[in-house]
């Protein structure tokens, strides 16, 4: 039998696919794009906690007036970021000696004006309808290619395709200083990732039942508080999971129970024992925003046979095959009898433009901001990111910023 991993032609190809999605990526990086003007900006220096991953610089190649975008791109002034799990991953994981990973800038979140647009920008037809001018107001979030190419969203200027992006509804505030900490969260990956899970068909089939029932954990986090909303937008019953300390933030939210997950721990053999989430009084869906297998393993005690487990935590390669598992051994073979789905999300403008329409309607009332930060204290931020006990979005004010910039060497 031929070894996959020893087999000379096997690494040979696999070398080969390698070395050519490196040269893919930073082709895309580097080509086609204006030059960027000089300004500050966060950028991960090495690999590792954000400590000392990080350092604020001076970037860009150009001086003086801004460039011009070219085709339908568009050149934002960033007032406001936020952080997400997947920008510490990204530090992390991705090796800092390759080409387009040099001086890499983290985020993913965006908030800003748009102060020059591409030739074909205005004739956008993801903005048929309202075509964007300078002076709007936008949000959205990078796409994965821009995040691993290092093109985030740390820094005082990014430029984007205008299809990534949606209009900031009046409905948040008449100036981007209200508006931008609350729209970069809605906007962004968190108010992304619930339109996706909230539009997936096992959600969609589950609402259309009479008085649904959901159970949501991580249900204070970013994805989870918006969640809640939507869920009541629909006439869900919501359970929240979270600790008690944030019993009263998620019930303000709409939650109609909060179960304590420390006081009931472990949380899956709770739900099993006790009488009100089982039989008639299972649940029809369970959103996990934590990435708990045993939630998924035992839910044929408290979730209908009808019923799914939507996931948004992947848990990298082990919970990619896990997950896989989890969809795909039947049940004679000791597999769990229900759905299961891992989300992953592709963020797109056009998500964001259908959750800016969510605002709009009020199906989405709040984005809960957990703190907010100004640009010298980006780590900080990151710090409190990676304790996972941020309730609600972090948020960076990225101008106007008058820190003054302390290099910090490459290593």
């Amino acid at each position: 039998m031929i070894s996959f991993f020893t087999d000379p032609a096997i690494l040979s190809l696999l070398a080969a696919s390698f070395v050519l999605l490196l040269a893919q990526l930073y082709t895309n990086s580097v080509i086609n794009r204006p030059p960027s003007p000089k300004m500050k900006a966060w950028v991960v220096v090495k690999n590792g906690p954000p400590g000392e991953a990080l350092a604020y610089k001076e970037v860009g190649e150009s001086s003086g007036s801004l460039p011009k975008p070219k085709g339908s791109d568009i050149l934002i002034k960033v007032t406001h970021a936020a952080l997400n799990p997947a920008d510490l991953h990204f530090m992390n994981v991705i090796p800092t000696w390759v080409p387009f990973r040099r001086h890499a800038t983290p985020g993913m979140d965006f908030a800003g004006e748009v102060v020059s647009m591409g030739p074909q920008a205005a004739a956008a037809p993801s903005h048929a309808s309202s075509p964007l001018a300078v002076g709007a107001a936008v949000a959205g979030c990078m796409s994965v290619g821009l995040v691993a190419t290092g093109h985030g969203s740390l820094v005082e200027y990014v430029t984007v395709p205008a299809e990534l992006v949606a209009k900031v509804p009046a409905t948040l505030g008449a100036s981007l200083d209200k508006a931008g900490p609350v729209a970069v969260g809605l906007l962004g990956c968190a108010g992304q990732t619930a339109h996706l899970a909230a539009t997936e068909p096992a959600a969609e089939a589950a609402f259309r039942k009479s008085n649904a029932r959901v159970l949501i954990n991580g249900a204070s986090g970013g994805v989870g508080s918006l969640l809640i909303q939507i869920c009541k937008g629909r006439g869900a019953y919501v359970a929240a999971v979270c600790s008690a300390g944030n019993a009263d933030f998620v019930t303000g939210l709409g939650a109609d129970e909060v179960i304590d997950y420390k006081a009931h721990d472990p949380l899956p053999n709770y739900l099993a024992n006790t009488l009100q989430y089982t039989g008639a009084l299972s649940f029809d869906l369970i959103f996990d925003c934590v990435g708990d297998q045993l939630l998924f393993s035992k839910s044929p005690a408290y979730l209908t046979p009808q019923g799914s487990v939507l996931c948004i935590v992947g848990g990298g390669l082990l919970g990619t095959i896990r997950a896989g598992g989890n969809r795909l051994v039947p049940s004679f073979l000791g597999g769990t009898p229900r759905g299961y789905k891992l989300l992953a999300l592709g963020p797109s403008g056009q998500r964001a433009r259908a959750v800016a329409a969510w605002v709009e309607n009020a199906t989405l009332q709040q984005m809960p901001i957990d703190s907010e930060y100004g640009m010298a204290d980006v780590v900080a931020a990151y710090e409190k990111l990676a304790t996972k006990r941020a309730r609600g979005k972090i948020v960076i004010k990225v101008q106007p910023d008058t820190t003054e910039i302390v290099d910090k060497p490459d290593r």
